[in-house]
This record gives structure tokens, C-alpha cells and sequence, in this order.
């Protein structure tokens, strides 16, 4: 398979954003690794209502995200706007500490998943497609590497 040499920049801009995490998801990873492990340390019955939990609230932030956005194919996706929004609500969860996490979580994880979706629109893709919307939860997963 040959690759269009637009298509192939892209895939190496990916590659190249996935290999190298910015300061924030570094953070983000460091502080997860023990929240993991603490994870994997509980109860079947706990595990499972945890990621039943997970599961509900990343579905209901993708719905929040696309409904925000008009499904115009090929707008070109306001990378910038996401980044501000994004690290606004990480710097006020974290002027505010643990308690705001409750609040700040869910709110950074739909701007971040408004932005995939915004990029994914912006490529031609059908953001009220549910696959796109999985394939929108699966770029999002990757970053948690």
C-alpha cells in the first residue's frame, strides 16, 4: 500500500505526538501509574462498577462534545481553542486541588474528546457515525499509553 505523501505527514506527525507526550500528559501519567495499580488491587465487583463508571462517563462526554459541533465535513479543526480550553481546566482543577476533580475530569476529557472529533471532522469523517465516534474513544486511549 502506498501512502499519498499528505497522508504520510500526518502519520508522522501522529507517531511523533504519541512517542513524544507533552509536560502535561507526562504529569498525568505519573500521577496514574499508582492510581492503576490501586486499581488492579481491589475486588473483582469494585473493579468492574469502576469501569462501568468509566465507560458511562466517557460515552456521555463524547455525546456532550459532538452535539457541540455542526457536522460539516473537512472544517478545519480549531487546535489551538482546544489546547487553551483543555489546559484552563487542568490549571483551575488544579488551583482548586482533589476537590475539583470531580468537576474538572469530566470537563478537560470532553474538550479533549471534542478536539479528536473536531481533527476527525476536519479529515472528512462523519462525527454522528458511531464509528467514528469509537474510533474518537480509541485516539483517545492511545494517549493513556
Amino acid at each position: 500500500m502506498i501512502l499519498e505523501s499528505n497522508d504520510r505527514e500526518d502519520l508522522e506527525d501522529a507517531v511523533d505526538i504519541l512517542e513524544n507526550p507533552g509536560l502535561a500528559a507526562q504529569i498525568t501519567n505519573v500521577f496514574g501509574k499508582p492510581i492503576e495499580y490501586g486499581v488492579t488491587m481491589l475486588p473483582d465487583g469494585v473493579s468492574r462498577r469502576i469501569l462501568e463508571a468509566t465507560s458511562s462517563a466517557l460515552r456521555s462526554s463524547l455525546r456532550v462534545a459532538v452535539s457541540t459541533m455542526n457536522s460539516e465535513r473537512g472544517t478545519r479543526s480549531s487546535n489551538r481553542m482546544h489546547k487553551v480550553l483543555t489546559t484552563l481546566s487542568g490549571a483551575v482543577g488544579g488551583a482548586f486541588g482533589l476537590p475539583a476533580l470531580a468537576l474538572e475530569l469530566p470537563v478537560s476529557t470532553t474538550i479533549m474528546l471534542r478536539s479528536i472529533a473536531d481533527i476527525a471532522r476536519g479529515e472528512g469523517e462523519n462525527i454522528r457515525d458511531v464509528e467514528t465516534q469509537l474510533a474518537c474513544i480509541e485516539v483517545f486511549a492511545l494517549g493513556s499509553r
